[in-house]
């Protein structure tokens, strides 16, 4: 059983190798656009999905011959290649974490479908700026090694509290419509009692 599934979908807005590392018992995915990162880089693909209407035509050889499998999906669907594939991962097999590389940036409307899938599987994005991840209810502690962080409700959170943090709270009731929890800073504690909490972490590129 694959501890960790990495996908790497599009666009593909990062540096790779300051993303990826090798991992024993990880579990390669290449979701359309995402695929050609992984040919670039020589890495193995141990399963590619999408329409592929986003690669490169002649790259769709290769990725045929340097998949171990390769699930081709019409073009006429009803949900994207990425929750195509987050569904068939979720259905099929057993691991214990899925880590989404891209996903971020690119169409808006895209980058709200991803979010909602965290809506449905406990997964997380990160490119070179970002990375975004549920918490269920009780105590975390989160290293933040971006600039800011920032706390969304995917459920309405209850009771929920921030210590360590450069802005700490206690107890707040934080609903899917608040935004008092953006831009935060540092790293630090968080508890709530019931819900689900959307962790930003993320630098401003054109700060670099």
């Amino acid at each position: 059983m694959p501890s960790k599934i990495k996908i790497f979908t599009g666009p593909n807005n990062y540096v790779f190798d300051k993303l990826y590392f090798e991992e024993a018992n990880e579990y390669i995915v290449g979701v359309d656009s995402g695929l050609e990162y992984l040919l670039a880089n020589k890495v193995r693909i141990d399963l590619a999905v999408g329409d592929f209407d986003s690669l490169a035509p002649e790259l769709l050889a290769d990725v045929q011959s340097n998949s171990r499998q390769v699930i081709q999906l019409d073009k006429a669907k009803s949900m994207t290649d990425l929750a195509y594939a987050v569904d068939y991962l979720y259905n099929h097999m057993d691991y214990d974490s899925i880590e989404v590389y891209g996903g971020i940036g690119g169409r808006i409307d895209h980058l709200l479908a991803n979010l909602n899938l965290m809506k449905r599987f406990d997964l997380s994005f990160r490119d070179g700026e970002h990375y975004i991840y549920p918490l269920h209810k009780g105590r975390h502690h989160v290293e933040n090694y971006h600039r800011f962080i920032s706390f969304f409700a995917l459920e309405d959170c209850y009771n929920l509290s921030l210590k360590g943090f450069r802005f700490e709270l206690n107890n707040y009731y934080l609903s899917t419509s608040d935004s008092l929890c953006v831009s935060n800073e540092g790293s630090g504690d968080i508890e709530f009692s019931k819900g689900r909490l959307l962790v930003i972490s993320s630098d401003d590129p054109w700060r670099k």
